[in-house]
């Protein structure tokens, strides 16, 4: 493979790029600089090592060398949005070479999807696509990420959609399945993730100190790849204590011993909230934001949330900051300072 270096551009936003050959063929690598000076010491750092993939794979190449890795590790849910993502990636862009990617593919990819789903999925699946192109630079299938620096889509905030206390026992009130109900209160109660709750075993449960572990294991994987303990309240604790009848399953919460399945138990919920009556919009997740408002509302500082949720950065658990303004008023209420009379 040859490759010769042309000349430095400075783009529209303000970074400087080097324009370079690789067997015949132009392309661009951003050197991260806003200076022509340091733009020119990284040219000279690439000269000495060029840069460029090493070997030319199809976009459907590097899907079945990615999937098969992502199996490995990422959790369940991480692993659907990366398929999703490659198969409407390759549906709206084609199956190009990997290392012909940019941002147009991006941007034409974005429009195409704002048609069909929610800002906040798009931004979620523009989040796996810019993740799964910084494997392949780490495998040296591309010089650089061609999705780096992408922007999000603009989500215009709402509130969590989460249960009030009346409508949470409306709903518990239609579930007639004892199992089901017991599921349904746990997940209001702990904050946990419905993929956390429906892979707790019996083992990860220490009753006599109220806590629950949740960890990753050959058959599950936690969103954030980290394992966390979780302190349970009282009536969390008795209703497991409860649940100790059928000690036999390996599972906390199963059916004829066997691990259930997360699609069955959200649409198993949707059909009991349009039972209920209760907001529509309330979903499976929504317990879990449940959790969360219920301890905000109650004057739990969101550093403590943040730590029950499980939340990496407490920015994630900021949309619930709002929903204690009488909490927040105490705080400043706090301070005071004497005006002189006029």
């Amino acid at each position: 493979m040859s490759t010769s270096h042309v000349a430095l551009y400075k783009r529209n936003n303000g970074i400087w790029y080097v324009l370079y050959t690789i067997d015949g063929k132009r392309r661009w690598k951003s050197t991260h600089s806003r200076t022509k000076s340091d733009a020119l010491s990284k040219l000279s750092e690439l000269e000495k090592t060029p840069p460029g993939p090493v070997s030319h794979k199809s976009l459907k190449e590097f899907e079945e060398l990615f999937l098969s890795y992502a199996v490995e590790n990422y959790a369940q849910s991480t692993l659907g949005i990366f398929q999703r993502a490659f198969r409407d990636l390759e549906n709206i862009v084609g199956n190009p070479p990997l290392d012909s990617l940019s941002h147009l593919h991006l941007d034409t990819y974005r429009t195409a999807r704002l048609k069909a789903v929610s800002p906040a999925s798009v931004n979620i699946e523009l989040r796996a696509l810019r993740s799964m192109m910084s494997v392949a630079v780490r495998w040296k299938l591309l010089s650089e990420n061609p999705f780096r620096g992408m922007k999000q889509v603009r989500v215009p905030e709402k509130p969590p959609t989460y249960f009030s206390q009346r409508d949470l026992q409306i709903l518990l009130s239609t579930i007639k399945e004892e199992w089901f109900k017991e599921l349904v209160a746990f997940a209001a109660l702990s904050g946990m993730r419905r993929g956390e709750i429906l892979n707790l075993r019996w083992e990860n449960v220490d009753l006599p100190n109220r806590l629950v572990r949740v960890q990753s294991d050959e058959s599950f994987r936690t969103k954030t790849g980290k394992n966390r303990i979780i302190p349970l309240n009282e009536i969390a604790a008795q209703l497991l204590i409860q649940r100790q009848r059928d000690l036999s399953a390996e599972y906390v919460f199963s059916l004829a011993g066997h691990r259930i399945s997360p699609r069955y138990i959200s649409h198993k919920l949707k059909r009991h909230v349009r039972k209920a009556g209760v907001n529509p919009n309330l979903h499976f997740h929504s317990l879990r934001h449940t959790f969360a408002t219920w301890l905000v509302q109650a004057g739990v500082s969101i550093y403590e949330v943040q730590k029950l949720l499980g939340h990496s950065s407490v920015a994630m658990t900021q949309i619930y900051s709002h929903l204690a303004p009488t909490e927040l008023h105490s705080a400043v209420n706090r301070i005071a300072l004497e005006l002189p009379a006029p």
